[in-house]
């Protein structure tokens, strides 16, 4: 069976899904959740890397396909509509009918993916989602650090909705509010049929947007000077949190105002960091006014769709959602069925029961990741693509394509050994029959070649075109070909037999000449009763025969007739066949 794992890293918590998959059965079998420590880029990353090793090398030498994901806040979502409905026109065009709807980042330095919402006869409406290249770039290398390439990356909210899909098949039809609440963050995907047509990601006030925790080892000189490393260090955590913020940002302030910039110095800015870091993952807040805030959100992003069609059930995931118990809160608010996302309830699994409780309470995000990397996921949705495309897929081919050169350089020297054997089989005899000429002749032919130093295979030709009949001075001289005796005297008896009414002939003697050649007489007697059983049997002959031409002859034999038959070979049976 096949291992797949699904990695969410969000800020300093990183939470892993491994599932094992077959067409038949998914089972979770393991779940693995850690926090990243570190005062810098390389203590981080270490913690990262210790954290990666410990939850996927446990499981043997199996190879393990991870995918990773990127969280929603930090990509830009709009819905567009093109006048196509060919997914691979439209994954070619995608990026020019994207640009109108990107006026604040250059395209160039985007990844652009899609989720196709809807499609008419001549024309679809698409969920875009736009992540900056140097974010995806950052994120990848932040794996590659911790020993991991995924070979596919997406976005949580996606991923989420994989999770309800496959945990949940009894929720797929009708229409689903699905919301994961993190402290930090909320994420909203509508569901209608089963098919993902909304998604947005907006900030719940829980805890303050930290700056990531995480800068790749490439970003600073392990060399440089203490200043030196600090404030190259945080130049790359500004520039890496400009990345993260900016796409939370564009989400969900397109229509608000712009936020106020702060310029602070390097040092203020490390304590603000640490500060920020080590808050606790659920301040002291007021549950209701988030709970006031997730039902003012829902209403103005979700306003026109529920005056068209109310909701058929909320869904609920995340921890900070189980703390607040929002589920009682909005089923009693829209008068809908809502309840809490566990996956490990409709999804086989061989967790213990506190691995079982954590993965129902947070690992929504990284079990939808890891049934993506089995193929069973809801939508396809890759930000791996251009120069971040994944290529190591011709690497597993690897180890099958060197087995097959090494097997078929194994049968290249088999056969080159098998045919430089037969080379000299053939030359060994050769040598053998040039070395007893004389006998190898005497065997054949019976008798030794004339002259007392004779050439032996002149002198085999020679002896070969006598035995065909012809000699040197003649050489249209043929050997006489023979035809099937028995042949030609069914062909007789069969001519006679036809006669009608039915003659029977008393045979005196068949005389058969099978050589084929111009002259050849072959001669038939029998005795009939009267003259006109004679003229039936030869009328009858004529006309089966294939063979002969037929010359008659009938006199008295006391009370009966004698008929004396001379057959030759038709022009069409000797013309063929050799000279006479």
């Amino acid at each position: 069976m096949a291992l797949h794992a699904g990695i969410e890293i969000d800020g300093p918590d990183v939470s892993i899904a491994v599932v094992e998959a077959t067409s038949k059965q998914t089972v979770i079998i393991d779940y693995i959740e850690g926090k990243i420590v570190g005062d810098n880029s390389e203590e981080r990353l270490v913690s990262l890397r210790a954290i990666l090793r410990s939850a996927l090398d446990s499981h043997g030498s199996k190879t393990i396909d991870v995918v990773s994901s990127i969280p929603t806040r930090m990509s830009t979502l709009r819905e567009i509509s093109v006048p196509f409905t060919n997914d691979d026109v439209i994954s070619k065009t995608i990026r020019y009918e994207s640009e109108g709807h990107l006026p604040s980042a250059s395209i160039d330095d985007l990844v652009i993916e899609y989720i196709k919402c809807s499609e008419t006869e001549d024309s679809s409406r698409l969920l875009i989602s736009a992540v900056q290249k140097q974010l995806v770039g950052a994120h990848l290398e932040m794996l590659r650090e911790g020993g991991v390439d995924p070979v596919q990356i997406e976005i949580d909210a996606t991923a989420l909705a994989t999770s309800l899909h496959v945990a949940r098949p009894d929720l797929r039809g009708g229409r689903t509010l699905l919301i994961g609440m993190e402290a930090g963050h909320t994420t909203f995907v509508l569901l209608e049929e089963g098919r993902v047509t909304k998604i947005r990601s907006t900030s719940n006030h829980l805890q303050r947007s930290a700056i990531p925790t995480l800068t790749t080892a490439s970003t600073g000189s392990a060399g440089a000077t203490a200043s030196g490393s600090d404030s190259a260090q945080s130049e790359t955590a500004m520039e890496f949190a400009d990345l993260m913020q900016g796409g939370g940002v564009a989400a969900e302030t397109a229509a608000e105002d712009e936020l106020a910039i702060a310029v602070v110095s390097d040092e203020e800015f490390e304590r603000l960091n640490a500060e920020l870091s080590s808050s606790p993952t659920l301040p002291p807040a007021d549950p209701d006014e988030v709970i006031g805030r997730l039902f003012t959100e829902i209403e103005r992003t979700f306003a026109g769709i529920l005056m068209r069609s109310p909701l058929d059930r909320i869904v609920v995931a995340g921890g900070a959602a189980c703390e607040l118990g929002i589920a009682d809160r909005l089923a009693e608010e829209y008068e809908v069925p809502a309840q809490q996302l566990r996956v490990c309830d409709g999804i086989e699994t061989g967790l213990p029961l506190d691995l079982v409780d954590r993965c129902n309470l947070s690992g929504g995000v990284a079990v939808g990741l890891a049934l993506q990397s089995a193929g069973q996921g809801l939508v396809r949705f890759d930000l791996r693509k251009e120069e971040h495309r994944y290529e190591r897929r011709f690497s597993k081919l690897l180890p099958g394509l060197m087995l097959m050169g090494l097997i078929l350089c194994f049968m290249s020297v088999t056969w080159l050994i098998d045919s430089h054997r037969g080379k000299q089989l053939r030359r060994a005899e050769f040598e053998t029959v040039r070395a007893n000429e004389r006998d190898v002749f005497m065997a054949r032919f019976g008798e030794a070649p004339k002259g007392s130093s004779p050439v032996f295979v002149r002198s085999a030709e020679l002896k070969i075109a006598e035995l065909k009949g012809g000699t040197g001075a003649n050489k249209r001289a043929r050997l006489v070909q023979y035809l099937p005796g028995m042949d030609l005297i069914k062909d007789v008896t069969g001519g006679i037999s036809a006669a009608n009414p039915k003659v029977y002939p008393t045979w005196k003697s068949i005389e058969i000449n099978s050589a084929k050649k111009r002259g050849g007489t072959s001669t038939v007697i029998f005795e009939v009763p009267d003259a006109a059983a004679g003229e039936r049997v030869i009328t009858a002959l004529e006309q089966k025969s294939k063979y002969f031409n037929i010359e008659d002859d009938i006199k008295p034999a006391g009370d009966r007739k004698k008929v004396t038959l001379k057959l030759k070979l038709k022009e069409s049976i000797t013309g063929t066949g050799g000279r006479n």
